[in-house]
Parts: C-alpha cells; sequence; structure tokens
C-alpha cells in the first residue's frame, strides 16, 4: 500500500510541477567515446532479436524491482521467451502500471516478436529477454554492473539486435 500510495503521488506530483523533474535528464551521463557503433552485421530477417523493457516487467516468480529504493533499482530480470503473459508482472513507481498488469504485451510485446519472426520480418526472437526498471535516478550502477552483464549475456546468446521498450 505504501509504494501504491508513493507512485500515485509521484505520478500526480509529476503532472503539476514539470519542472520539478528537470534532473531527469541525460546530461549527467559520460559519452562513451569508446564504444563503436552499433550496425546490423545482416539483415534483419536474419537476426536474432532480443527485448529489452524499462517498465518493471519480471516474472511473478522473480523478486520484485525494489521501488523504495531512492536511487532506483539497477538490477534486471532475464525473461525468457517460452514464457506466457500469464507469468509476467511489472513492478514500476513512475507509471501506472495497472493496465501493463493486464496485458504486459503493453510493455512487452514478446507475441508481437514472435509474430515478426513467423512473418519473416526477424530472423528468430532470442530465448532470453531483459526486464529492467526505469526511472533510475543514479545511473553509476548501471553503468558499472548491470549493462555489461546484459551485453555480455546477449553476446554469448547470439543475439544480433534488441528491441527497446521504454516504461
Amino acid at each position: 500500500m505504501k509504494t501504491k500510495i508513493k507512485s500515485k503521488m509521484s505520478r500526480t506530483f509529476s503532472g503539476n510541477f514539470t519542472g520539478a523533474y528537470k534532473k531527469f535528464t541525460m546530461s549527467h551521463m559520460r559519452e562513451h567515446t569508446s564504444l563503436p557503433e552499433a550496425f546490423l552485421s545482416k539483415p534483419l530477417n536474419l537476426c536474432k532479436v532480443a527485448l529489452v523493457s524499462t517498465a518493471g516487467v519480471h516474472l511473478e516468480t522473480d523478486e520484485p524491482f525494489d521501488v523504495d529504493n531512492p536511487a532506483g533499482d539497477h538490477t534486471f530480470r532475464i525473461i525468457p521467451s517460452d514464457i506466457s503473459e500469464q507469468e509476467l508482472t511489472v513492478t514500476h513507481i513512475y507509471i501506472d502500471t495497472k493496465f501493463a498488469k493486464s496485458d504486459p504485451t503493453i510493455v512487452f510485446p514478446l507475441p508481437q516478436l514472435k509474430q515478426a519472426a513467423a512473418d519473416g520480418k526477424i530472423g528468430s526472437p532470442s530465448s532470453i529477454n531483459i526486464g529492467l526498471n526505469g526511472g533510475i535516478l543514479d545511473t553509476a550502477l548501471a553503468e558499472k554492473e548491470s549493462i555489461p552483464k546484459v551485453v555480455e549475456l546477449f553476446l554469448n546468446e547470439g543475439i544480433d539486435a534488441a528491441l527497446l521498450v521504454p516504461g
């Protein structure tokens, strides 16, 4: 109940005091000039594609994201492609999760990704996908810990591209 109240308050506050959210910019991010630009090495219809959602999507059996952490929860959850929509839930403080909980494909379009593969638009869906919790105010841990782990997972799985679905 406490988290629901905090969530409602933060959404109400953001709607009425938009100037207070100027700190939600990317100005604090460091530019990573040593990283290469990413280009597909093959056509999209031959690529293995993963989903990455920042809407706080995770399996119902997973530990929920820590929405009470003032800095935000930088951790991620692995979501296999062979799960059903009924096995997913959403934990997020800065978005209204009511509709996403009743239809997770709003923020995690796995059936649509599978259909894109069936239609020949992508090669195949990845066997693993990633759920993140957006609204991370202190991105240092995400940059140092979480993102490198996700990149390593994707490289080990032979994932060619990721579709980012913001929350």
